[in-house]
């Protein structure tokens, strides 16, 4: 896959190029059926499967107030990108100067000069200086330009509306299963392993603190995860919280214990992928409760994965 910010930057002009556009954020099942028609599309015509995104998220320029929080880092998505088979990935930097251009002047200065055979979009698809634009106006430029437009229609799971805004709710109730079903693939958070209190070590069950990259954690509380680390995957259950029991004043911390297994992981880049979620978080009465809980949610995850294998 190749990465640009200019489809003009490439060096030669594309076969038949076919284009998805939008923000794609968390790349979940809905993006991905867009995805697989362009698939389709480029195979019939021996074509060139775009996906024209931004950076950084329009919202952060237009309402930093608004803007939402992440579900991948750009890392993440360009990874699955790679996996969904797109041949050009187009980050267009969002700046003042693009939000203000009229729907006509985007696609004039990004798509027509380039050659683009078709466009796909969702039908809730916005373009242009205040959103003005539609999928009605993208058509009609399209008849002017010379280039098809596709609506993609809207995917739902189980009577469930597939959008990166679902996801974002189910994952800030905590309810990361959900989360993972829109997705199509658990909710993945990565990081780096940093030195924590080492409280977990003293009670017996000594954990991995990361410090995330992703924006969106999960909901505080207790998760069935399973950690990836230098390609092995490790059964895990990790808290998500300020540990109410233990400390007071204390930062987030996003802590893992891998299950039958104790390694220094110090410095070592780790990813989570939550499974479920075991319960919230909450203070109790002292060390002996906490340990007491901390040891049935082990054995909760581990009659988890006896059962999914």
């Amino acid at each position: 896959m190749r990465i640009t910010s200019d489809l003009s930057a490439l060096d030669k002009k594309l076969p038949y190029p076919i284009v998805a556009i939008g923000v794609f954020d968390g790349l979940h099942l809905g993006h991905q059926s867009i995805l697989e028609i362009l698939r389709r599309r480029a195979k019939q015509f021996a074509g060139t499967t775009i996906l024209l995104s931004f950076t950084p998220h329009p919202q952060k320029i237009i309402a930093p107030q608004s803007a939402p929080l992440l579900l991948q880092t750009s890392e993440q998505k360009q990874e699955l990108l790679r996996q969904l088979g797109v041949d050009v990935l187009v980050e267009l930097p969002f700046n003042r100067r693009l939000s203000l251009l009229s729907p006509a002047e985007f696609v004039e200065q990004n798509l027509v000069r380039h050659g683009i055979r078709e466009i796909h979009v969702g039908s809730n698809f916005r373009f242009g200086h205040r959103r003005s634009g539609d999928f009605d106006l993208l058509y009609e430029l399209g008849a002017r330009h010379s280039y098809q437009v596709f609506e993609c229609p809207i995917l739902e799971v189980r009577g469930l509306r597939v959008s990166s805004t679902r996801v974002r709710n189910f994952l800030r109730a905590g309810q990361v299963s959900l989360a993972g079903r829109l997705l199509g693939r658990p909710y993945e958070v990565r990081g780096t392993v940093v030195r924590g209190a080492c409280r977990g070590r003293e009670l017996g069950f000594p954990t991995a603190n990361l410090k995330a990259l992703n924006e969106l954690i999960p909901a505080f509380g207790v998760y069935v995860t399973r950690a990836r680390i230098n390609g092995e995957s490790f059964e895990s259950v990790t808290n998500i919280g300020y540990r109410p029991t233990l400390e007071s004043n204390a930062p987030l911390t996003v802590e893992t214990h891998l299950l039958g297994v104790e390694a220094d992981l110090y410095g070592k880049a780790m990813s989570l992928e939550f499974c479920c979620r075991i319960r919230g978080e909450r203070r109790f009465s002292g060390v002996g409760e906490l340990k007491t809980r901390i040891g049935k949610d082990i054995e909760w995850a581990k009659r988890y994965f006896g059962r999914v294998g």
